[in-house]
């Protein structure tokens, strides 16, 4: 046990040496770089895993199309239906931090023997009244021109499952991507509406799967597009009553240009 503390205490004795010999010759061994950024869940939508994106979600509310979260009603509930029927749910309703503006996130799923078809359309109704008026000029989509591959990737469930994006076109907001779910070959587009003031009073999004091992056809997206239906008109808190202008109507369809 003797030997044990002289042992101990001559350790010390040279430790603190070491030290005093370290700061008489006034040097030091640099600090490593230690600082990490951490992504977040890849579960996450990209807004909230990069921080950089954060500009691509400008509404109060969480702008992602989340099915499992997403509430099943009659499709003539939905903003956005199909005329072959098919699967609605209602999402999230959003606000850009204006009074007198709100908007809707919702889904229809459908297929023919050819194709599925998820759609979305994040949407507002700029003629609704409400008890505190109109609504008012700064009530729109806002567009992103910066939406990319990895927006796409995390558009629905269906690109969630996806590979091999390849072939990304659009130069302005209408873009489209190429992928395989499994399988079978996919297409995912982005579509704009009308536009209003400073952005648009729709913006939409498609994923196209062929259920054989053929490519998406020009013909497919006609079909998509012909049995889409967007319902402008906002029945809920809405004092202005419908007429037949605001019946479902198809979607503009755009092809995305290079």
């Amino acid at each position: 046990m003797k030997s044990f503390v002289i042992a101990a205490a001559g350790f010390a004795a040279v430790l603190f040496a070491g030290m005093a010999g370290a700061g008489a010759t006034d040097t030091q061994l640099p600090l490593p770089d230690v600082h990490v950024t951490a992504p977040g869940p890849t579960n996450t939508p990209p807004y909230l895993r990069d921080t950089s994106r954060a500009a691509s979600n400008p509404y109060h509310g969480r702008f992602r199309v989340e099915e499992d979260r997403f509430v099943p009603v009659p499709c003539a509930q939905t903003r956005v239906s199909s005329s072959a029927g098919g699967t609605c749910l209602m999402g999230y309703k959003l606000t850009p931090g204006i009074a007198t503006c709100d908007m809707s996130l919702d889904v229809v799923s459908f297929e023919n023997a050819r194709v599925s078809v998820e759609a979305d359309i994040l949407i507002f109704d700029p003629y609704k009244i409400i008890a505190d008026g109109h609504v008012g000029k700064n009530c729109y989509v806002k567009g992103n021109l910066n939406y990319d591959e990895v927006d796409f990737q995390d558009m629905n469930q269906v690109t969630r499952r996806g590979t091999n994006f390849r072939n990304f076109v659009g130069s302005g907001e209408d873009k489209s991507i190429e992928f395989e779910d499994g399988p079978h070959h996919c297409k995912a587009i982005r579509h704009t509406g009308p536009e209003w003031h400073g952005g648009y009073i729709y913006i939409g999004h498609v994923s196209i799967c062929r259920k054989d091992a053929a490519q998406v056809q020009a013909d497919d997206i006609a079909y998509v597009y012909g049995t889409l239906r967007v319902r402008m008109y906002d029945p809920e808190g809405n004092l202005r009553a419908a007429d037949q202008s605001d019946a479902p109507v198809a979607p503009i369809a755009r092809q995305p240009q290079q």
